[in-house]
C-alpha cells in the first residue's frame, strides 16, 4: 500500500520518470506500479503520454503472489514452461541471468501485463556483466547481435520504444577485469543490426559519491580516445540514467544528507535522470522539493 500511495502521490506532483524491474519485489514492484497507471490515466489525472516507464529483464525473478522464489521460478515456470534451457542460464554466485530472446519475449509481455502499458519506453537489458563474467567477450557480444535484432523487431512490433543495458558495475569497471562491457563495443553491435537508426539509446549505472567512476574514471574507449563512461555515451548519442544516489541508503554517513547527495548528482552534467528508491510519501514530498531548489 505505501508503494502505491507513493507513487500516484509522485506522479501527481511532478514526476514523470517510473524505473522498475519484473525481478524487483517478486514482480510486485512492476503490478504496484500498473495498479496506479491504470488508475489515474482511467480517471483522467495523467495522460500516458506524460510519464516515461522503464523497466528491466535479464536477470531470473521470483513471483511473490505465486510463491515461488527465483530457483522455483528457473525450474517450474521457465523450464519446465521450455521458454528456455539450462544451457542459457548463466551463474555467478547467486546472481542467475539470461541472454536469450525467448525469455526476453516472455519478460516484455509479462511486465506490459503487470504494468498495464501496450508499449514500454525503455527496456533495459538488466545487469548483463553477469552473463559477460560467464561467457567472455567473443560469445557475449555474438549473443549480444541475436538479442539486439529481437529488440529492435520488438520496437517495430509496438512493443517496446527503446532498449538499453541498466548496469552495475559493468561499465565501471577496468577493461581488462571480468565482467567489463565497452559502450563502443556495444554500440557498434547495435549498429550493425539497425544501422545508424538503431534503438539503443540509454544506458543506466549507480552514481554517487561513493561511486563516482562514471564520471571521473576513463575506462570507456571511444574513437580511439579514453574517456568516462558519461563522456562515452555522450559522444555515441545514447542518454544517460543513474541509480543509487544515496548508495543504496550507504551514503548517510553523516558527511552528506540528502540534499547534497541527490543535488550533486541531478546537477551532473549529461545525466538524463536519476532513479531513487522511493515508497514512503514523506520522502517523496522531500526529494521532490530537493529537485524543484525549494
Amino acid at each position: 500500500m505505501l508503494y502505491r500511495e507513493g507513487i500516484e502521490y509522485g506522479l501527481l506532483n511532478g514526476l514523470n520518470f517510473i524505473d522498475t524491474a519484473i525481478n524487483y519485489r517478486g514482480m510486485r514492484s512492476e503490478r504496484d506500479v500498473g495498479y496506479v497507471l491504470k488508475s489515474l490515466i482511467k480517471r483522467g489525472s495523467i495522460k500516458r503520454d506524460e510519464v516515461i516507464v522503464s523497466t528491466k529483464g535479464g536477470i531470473i525473478p521470483g513471483d511473490i503472489e505465486a510463491s515461488l522464489v527465483p530457483s522455483d521460478f528457473l525450474q517450474k515456470v521457465l523450464l519446465e514452461g521450455e521458454i528456455i534451457q539450462e544451457t542459457d542460464v548463466n551463474s555467478v554466485d547467486t546472481h542467475r541471468h539470461v541472454l536469450a530472446p525467448d525469455y526476453y519475449q516472455f519478460a516484455i509481455d509479462t511486465s506490459k501485463k503487470h504494468l498495464h502499458l501496450e508499449t514500454i519506453d525503455i527496456y533495459y537489458i538488466h545487469n548483463p556483466e553477469i552473463s559477460m563474467m560467464v561467457l567472455g567477450p567473443t560469445l557475449f557480444y555474438t549473443q549480444l547481435e541475436k538479442l539486439f535484432s529481437f529488440f529492435e523487431n520488438q520496437v517495430q512490433l509496438g512493443n517496446i520504444k527503446y532498449y538499453g543495458f541498466a548496469t552495475w558495475f559493468g561499465f565501471l569497471k577496468d577493461p581488462t577485469e571480468k565482467g567489463y562491457l565497452s559502450i563502443e563495443e556495444v554500440i557498434n553491435i547495435a549498429k550493425k543490426v539497425a544501422g545508424e537508426e538503431h534503438h539503443f539509446k540509454f544506458i543506466q549505472f549507480p552514481l554517487n559519491k561513493h561511486m563516482n567512476e562514471g564520471i571521473l574514471k576513463q575506462n570507456q574507449q571511444v574513437n580511439g580516445k579514453w574517456v568516462s563512461v558519461l563522456e562515452a555515451a555522450h559522444e555515441l548519442g545514447i542518454y544517460s540514467t543513474t541509480s543509487a544516489p544515496f548508495h543504496l541508503g550507504k551514503g548517510f554517513d553523516g558527511a552528506s544528507d540528502s540534499r547534497c547527495m541527490l543535488t550533486e548528482v541531478t546537477s551532473t552534467k549529461g545525466v538524463f535522470s536519476t532513479m531513487v528508491g522511493m515508497k514512503k510519501v514523506e520522502h517523496i514530498k522531500e526529494n521532490i522539493h530537493i529537485l524543484q531548489g525549494v
